[in-house]
């Protein structure tokens, strides 16, 4: 499994925000975004490496202002919590609160809050290794 997490000023355009859905569809990945106000949140879920790298790069041809993308990992404990979200659907929340407690929900937030900044990283993340 390989995950991505991406950071941008907002995501309001309903349009840029139906080609990610479309983005999900023909590469097979979940997603969940947090769009309205300030910040736009973006993860992606897919089996393998090629699957949300090509997510993540139609992602950035939308040009979001201040994207930035935070991880692009492989998730290699297979214990690992997934994304509460389907392959190849997307699943939006209109606010942190809401995005925060679905991660909670499915052991994802710690993740979550070290790779957004708002925790310490831990030293020697198990099963979890930086692919570029």
């Amino acid at each position: 499994m390989h995950r991505a997490l991406i950071k941008t000023h907002h995501m309001t355009s309903r349009r840029k925000i139906l080609a990610i859905g479309k983005a999900a569809k023909q590469h097979s990945c979940s997603v969940m975004l947090k769009t309205g106000k300030p910040p736009g949140v973006m993860i992606a879920e897919g089996d393998d490496e090629a699957r949300v790298k090509g997510w993540v790069q139609d992602v950035k041809r939308l040009r979001y202002k201040d994207y930035r993308l935070l991880r692009l990992e492989a998730v290699v404990d297979h214990n690992a919590r997934r994304l509460p979200v389907d392959r190849a659907h997307v699943e939006e929340f209109e606010s942190m609160k809401e995005l925060s407690a679905s991660l909670a929900a499915c052991g994802v937030l710690p993740w979550w809050t070290e790779h957004m900044g708002f925790t310490q990283p831990k030293e020697g993340l198990k099963g979890e290794e930086l692919v570029k």
